[in-house]
């Protein structure tokens, strides 16, 4: 019987063996490609809200978030009618404590970062009247887009399909005054081909409801994007001047 377990040790140790020699040796690299895709958001697992162009547009004279983000669950945008400090956003707690701008969440325009690397961010670059849809993630998920991710909010431009101009004006009270200007057109001859470019500036000016609580505000974004067969580039060129400095 000796000889016979002894056989049985030796049968099953080289498996093993083999194993171990194959573990020393350098293997072959594993490479991981993920692709993301479009999905409805009601078949997602995750926290998201969406406002739309038209909502958008109906909630206010399209200078601060806050007008249309308070149909979104979960979200906070408080106006502290402070252009020195920007707007307040709580995402199911985060930024809460926030004493000026945005902190604690990560923004994106077009998909371009707007959060510095120590969680702070501002939203009055966001261009509200060029925009075609505001997506807002909540939830543990937002941990996905890296530091300072309690939440995230990020704004997508109209795409340039057809030629298009529009001039608008809102006037409110306590001297609220805006005009706004668009000019979009796509320069190739084939739709959804080639170069296209977009144009938007507006101009706001605000006296306050209370003392020393002026501002003023010039905001300009040019888009030029080229699109192939398989590839799209887009360049795009943001301007924003909105003093601090109050006045009576």
């Amino acid at each position: 019987m000796k000889p016979v377990v002894a056989a049985c040790v030796l049968i099953g140790a080289a498996p093993l063996l083999q194993a171990q020699q194959a573990a020393s040796g350098t293997l072959a690299p594993v490479v991981v490609t993920g692709k993301g895709f479009e999905q409805r958001a009601f078949d997602t697992p995750y926290s998201v809200g969406t406002v739309d162009e038209e909502v958008l547009r109906n909630s206010g004279p399209m200078i601060n978030l806050s007008e249309a983000m308070a149909r979104v669950p979960g979200l906070t945008v408080a106006n502290r009618n402070n252009y020195a400090q920007d707007l307040q956003i709580n995402s199911r707690g985060y930024g809460a404590r926030s004493t000026f701008g945005v902190r604690g969440m990560r923004l994106y325009s077009d998909g371009i970062p707007a959060t510095m690397p120590d969680g702070q961010g501002q939203v009055s670059h966001f261009d509200l009247a060029g925009a075609q849809r505001v997506e807002v993630l909540r939830g543990p998920f937002s941990a996905l887009y890296g530091n300072s991710s309690g939440g995230v909010i990020a704004l997508v431009s109209q795409p340039v399909r057809e030629r298009y101009g529009e001039l608008g004006a809102d006037v409110g009270r306590f001297g609220l005054r805006q005009g706004r200007v668009t000019v979009q057109a796509p320069l190739g001859d084939e739709p959804g081909r080639g170069f296209d470019l977009r144009f938007g500036a507006s101009y706001m000016d605000y006296d306050g409801f209370r003392p020393q609580s002026s501002a003023r505000r010039t905001l300009a974004n040019l888009r030029l994007g080229w699109t192939g067969e398989r590839d799209t580039v887009v360049v795009s060129v943001n301007h924003v001047d909105q003093p601090t400095i109050r006045w009576a």
